[in-house]
């Protein structure tokens, strides 16, 4: 089984670098690294191209852009993905560093007909900083992580308990780690076949900024027939902390919580502003 991971990006060049030297750290390397660049300057530009050489004795690494005229992340993850030559896809966002055994986890565990769903560690902003600063790449659970997880932020605390590698199926049902949460998908972290992505006709184009979109492909996989599974505990991967302006009152975020609904109450499993345009 051939592997392309697909790693969506924006103007987060430093974070990116750190994701791509988390993939050659993996103990199951990729076939290909396809960079979902929807618009970044030329500094990110520069980082894929030390990455490429970097990462030439690893795997081949391929970037895919497109200008800059606001958002279109569903967009150039569906180019991404048409130009993808594997298999099977493994997606994690570029401001993410994955655990060694990330994409081991996902190959062991996939399947056709499903998406595998993990979740991610936020390891907060004075340890992001650390990171990129050492140019420095965090791939499991350690001390200073935990030392980070002390924060009276109980959000970030609660989170951290993602870094633990759980592989005992008995301890993943007690941990409830075996369920995928109400929220579904995330995109940060997810697996499938291509040929099942394809089949959903990919990222549903009509979402108009980043939420929920990612949550859409897991409904839709359902619909289609396909089911979700949990690897929570297994895949596991590190958020590199950024600032937010995200919120569930504006209108953008209305109208994509309008879309989702409407998939689930019609169990539409195939979007029409997709990788095909259909009428």
């Amino acid at each position: 089984m051939k592997i392309s991971v697909i790693v969506p990006t924006y103007n987060r060049p430093h974070a990116l670098k750190l994701c791509i030297k988390s993939l050659m750290q993996q103990s199951v390397p990729p076939n290909e690294v396809v960079i979902a660049d929807d618009g970044s300057g030329s500094e990110t530009e520069a980082v894929v191209k030390e990455m490429q050489a970097a990462a030439e004795k690893h795997f081949g690494i391929v970037h895919v852009w497109q200008e800059d005229i606001g958002f279109r992340k569903p967009h150039i993850i569906n180019k991404a993905v048409v130009q993808a030559s594997g298999d099977y896809l493994i997606f994690i966002d570029g401001d993410c560093m994955a655990h060694r055994d990330f994409i081991s986890s996902h190959i062991r565990h996939s399947s056709p007909d499903v998406a595998l769903c993990g979740r991610r560690v936020e390891i907060g902003k004075a340890l992001t900083d650390r990171l990129i600063q050492r140019d420095e790449v965090m791939n499991n659970i350690n001390l200073r992580l935990l030392i980070s997880s002390m924060s009276k932020d109980p959000f970030h605390s609660r989170r951290v308990l993602e870094a633990i590698p759980i592989k005992s199926a008995m301890l993943r049902r007690l941990m409830h780690r075996d369920r995928i949460p109400k929220d579904g998908l995330w995109g940060c972290n997810f697996s499938l076949y291509k040929d099942l992505f394809i089949a959903i006709n990919g990222c549903d184009e009509d979402f108009v900024d980043g939420s929920i979109e990612d949550n859409d492909i897991g409904v839709r996989v359902q619909n289609y027939g396909g089911q979700l599974k949990s690897v929570r505990g297994l895949a596991i991967v590190f958020h590199l902390w950024h600032g937010s302006t995200w919120s569930f009152n504006n209108d953008k975020y209305q109208h994509n919580l309008s879309i989702l609904k409407r998939r689930m109450e019609q169990r539409e499993p195939i979007c029409k502003n997709g990788i095909r345009k259909l009428s």
